[in-house]
């Protein structure tokens, strides 16, 4: 029997990207899935996508900094399928301007949905994760093991949700609890995605990936199947992963150097 077979999972921000991708592979693979997201016309969109491939699934409209949310989202999964297996906390925005450029608004926005988001969310489930003995997963971001010039609000907001999940790890591993952490790298989305600049204003997506929703996703599978700690993702992330261990000023030599060329 597969391991998500009738498990229930809660998956936040997951209207699109990483999110969308992580409620299909858990959902074909026998999960009940609770989707969030604050957008309701893309919510129901994805909803009726996972209901035609046949995924048991409930949508439900939630904004992550607000705890009454979160308590909302937890209550609708357990009314609706019994239990919380999974809580994926994916929700998640981004801030890509030198430090400078950022505004002290702008940076509590990114802070209230990426750190906030995930603390509210945890603290409304954990009750019935814990009942479970399952699984509270953090998207964290090779960003939060070591961020790079114009990714500083979004890399330290990383750092925080890392850290996070590794004291948590400690607290509720004897309430048989797994908790772990997932760090993508730059991962692919729809086109109409913006990410912000410092002033709040909305700034195209203009990187090459180094992943796809999907492969984020089965990276989130296997986090949850073998209750790993923490997988980092792409190359590029475990050489990152690697530098940061074991030369930091080589890696600020790196960073500035590609800095500089662009």
């Amino acid at each position: 029997m597969d391991y998500f077979k009738d498990k229930v999972a809660i998956i936040t921000g997951s209207a699109r990207g990483i999110g969308f991708a992580t409620a299909r592979l858990l959902g074909t693979r026998g999960a009940k899935i609770v989707i969030s997201d604050i957008v309701e016309d893309t919510l129901s969109l994805a909803e009726e996508k996972l209901k035609e491939e046949g995924i048991e699934v409930a949508a439900v409209k939630a904004d992550v900094t607000q705890p009454e949310d979160c308590a909302g989202l937890a209550n609708a999964a357990v009314e609706r399928f019994g239990k919380i297996d999974i809580l994926v906390n994916n929700a998640g925005i981004s801030i890509v301007s030198y430090f400078d450029e950022c505004t002290p608004e702008t940076c509590k926005k990114l802070v209230d949905v990426n750190v906030n988001g995930s603390i509210n969310m945890t603290i409304a489930a954990l009750e019935e994760v814990t009942k479970s003995k399952g699984h509270i997963i953090f998207m964290s971001s090779v960003g939060g093991i070591r961020t790079i010039p114009t990714g500083s609000i979004y890399g330290a907001s990383k750092a925080f949700v890392r850290n996070l999940g590794d004291a948590l790890r400690l607290e509720l591993k004897p309430r048989g609890v797994h908790v772990g952490v997932i760090m993508p790298g730059f991962t692919t989305t729809d086109a109409s995605k913006t990410v912000m600049k410092g002033d709040g204003s909305p700034r195209p997506i203009d990187r090459s990936p180094h992943d796809t929703p999907e492969g984020v996703a089965k990276g989130i599978a296997k986090l949850i199947e073998k209750r790993r700690r923490e997988i980092v993702l792409t190359p590029l992330g475990i050489a990152t992963l690697i530098l940061q261990r074991l030369s930091p000023s080589l890696l600020d030599r790196i960073l500035l150097g590609r800095e500089l060329r662009n």
